[in-house]
């Protein structure tokens, strides 16, 4: 291994729009990564074909021999099946460090990823990778699923957060509707477990924070998809033996349920930012404005593609959303909206 440039691969569990997962895998090579390893959560995924023709990706199809054999049968909890499949990749990966993600979390360097890694302390087990969450600004337009600037995580009382963020701050995470723990590079050879957010065993764990290096989560591609996305949460956790929604996911959850005709609002009431909210973002270095364009990278791997909310929004619900009887069609629309794409009703 050289020292000063460890190679690095990319895991992720995927069950995603085409479209999403071609830019993951481009982005995240045109960065330098060694390999992307996507286990394809449905093993009948049309995506899966197209991947495995790019030479730096190793597809897995998890079906229901596999869950019989490994676990007795398939795991009704999505991270537990997430987790046993990013510990597979790590325990077989040939490069140094190893990063779980989701297809919807994308790296951003601010120096060379494999600089970025050799600085770590090699006593280190686990490089932590700060998360940054897509919102959506006054100027932004409507042409892409990857516009938009990125929000981080507030560090604070909740009543200071409230002042910062609005009303829907109790709705948040530290000011994100997702996650604010970021995700992990693990160093390979050091018999962890991979988690969702870190490796395990948490109590031996040795951290540090890697420098230059942030996470940028979309947590919804479009409206339709967070909307989605949230009520599949939901249905999974009252009839399929999911996991829990976490308190302030519930909130979200909640709101939509109470009135499903304002889930639109919703979403840009917590995804957009303007006016004085925005300056007291910029002011307080919470706000990341970047420009995360995939495009040449997937035409690079995979000629031109449609990354236009519309394009998205039809494919979520020609595939994943498919099996789920709260997405109709057609889609309804919101007038003037921030991001201009369907939600589902």
């Amino acid at each position: 291994m050289r020292i000063d440039a460890p190679s690095w691969s990319v895991v992720a569990t995927v069950d995603e729009p085409l479209v999403l997962v071609q830019a993951f895998v481009a982005w995240h090579l045109s960065l330098g990564a060694t390999e992307v390893i996507l286990y394809f959560d449905r093993p009948d995924d049309p995506a899966a074909a197209v991947l495995e023709m790019v030479s730096q990706v190793r597809v897995i199809r998890r079906d229901t021999d596999h869950w019989a054999a490994h676990l007795g049968g398939r795991p009704a909890k999505h991270q537990v099946r997430q987790v046993h499949n990013a510990t597979h990749a790590y325990l077989d990966c040939e490069a140094d460090w190893l990063v779980h993600c989701d297809a919807d979390e994308y790296l951003w360097p601010h120096v060379p990823i494999a600089a970025a890694l050799a600085a770590v302390d090699p006593l280190a087990d686990a490089a932590i990778v700060p998360v940054a969450e897509r919102v959506y600004l006054p100027y932004t337009a409507g042409g892409s699923i990857f516009n938009g600037a990125f929000r981080r995580p507030f560090v604070g009382s909740a009543a200071a957060g409230a002042a910062l963020f609005g009303k829907g701050y109790a709705m948040t995470h530290r000011g994100l509707t997702g996650h604010a723990q970021g995700k992990a590079f693990s160093r390979t050879g050091r018999g962890l477990k991979l988690s969702i957010h870190r490796p395990r065993p948490h109590d031996a764990l040795r951290t540090e924070k890697l420098s230059g290096v942030e996470l940028l989560h979309f947590d919804g591609l479009t409206r339709g998809q967070w909307i989605f996305k949230l009520l599949r949460k939901a249905d999974h956790f009252a009839h399929r033996g999911g996991m829990e929604p976490s308190p302030h996911r519930q909130r979200q959850i909640d709101a939509i349920r109470a009135d499903p005709d304002a889930a639109a609002a919703l979403h840009d009431q917590l995804k957009s930012v303007s006016g004085a909210r925005l300056a007291a973002l910029r002011a307080n270095g919470l706000l990341l404005e970047v420009d995360l364009d995939p495009g040449k990278a997937i035409a690079g791997y995979f000629g031109t593609v449609d990354v236009s909310p519309a394009a998205f929004d039809d494919a979520l619900l020609r595939g994943p959303a498919a099996a789920y009887p709260f997405c109709t069609m057609p889609c309804a629309r919101k007038k003037g909206a921030a991001t201009g794409d369907p939600f589902i009703r």
